[in-house]
């Protein structure tokens, strides 16, 4: 996906010619003291909250910060972001460790809040869990797997939660399983 997200936003600067726009490339978990955070969970830093709930609500917090201090003042400089990861994310991995649709959606709106915009546009690269973590190993180059990718059998919850999602929000699903 990170690679995808760079191919776009190199697209998208390059191919607006004399009309050029600022095109920024952002991801989750952000820069924020949230994200900063949750890095050191996923890196095996830090341990995780025993609840999956809140582990979610650090997500929804680092999400409010990086709205309010990056993507909102971007987008009103009329800039294009590009999020590599963004709230489906959330709900895909909440609901994969059993917090519900309902209870992940109202802690958001009352985390995010006003700072809440909707993507125009939300692409789910959809792939086969084994073949992600057959890419996954190889990316790391023997370093350890993140918080996530260690747990295969999760991962393949996590792929059925964002399948569920895209009946519910506006996406445009594309095959994860081709090469680059």
């Amino acid at each position: 996906k990170s690679l995808q997200a760079d191919f776009i936003a190199e697209w998208l600067a390059t191919a607006q010619g004399k009309k050029r726009r600022g095109v920024f490339k952002t991801h989750q978990p952000s820069a924020s003291s949230y994200g900063i955070e949750l890095r050191e969970i996923l890196e095996g830093k830090k341990s995780a909250p025993e609840d999956p709930f809140a582990f979610q609500e650090l997500y929804m917090k680092d999400r409010k910060e990086h709205m309010r201090d990056f993507i909102i003042p971007h987008l009103e400089r009329g800039d294009v972001v590009i999020s590599d990861r963004f709230f489906l994310s959330t709900f895909a991995y909440g609901m994969a460790h059993g917090v519900s649709f309902d209870d992940l959606n109202k802690a958001h709106e009352r985390i995010v809040g006003d700072d809440w915009i909707m993507p125009d546009v939300t692409f789910l690269i959809d792939i086969d869990p084994a073949i992600a973590l057959v890419r996954l190993k190889a990316r790391a180059g023997g370093k350890s797997l993140e918080y996530f990718e260690k747990k295969e059998h999760f991962l393949e919850r996590v792929a059925a939660m964002y399948r569920a999602l895209s009946e519910k929000f506006p996406v445009r699903t594309v095959s994860g399983d081709r090469p680059i």
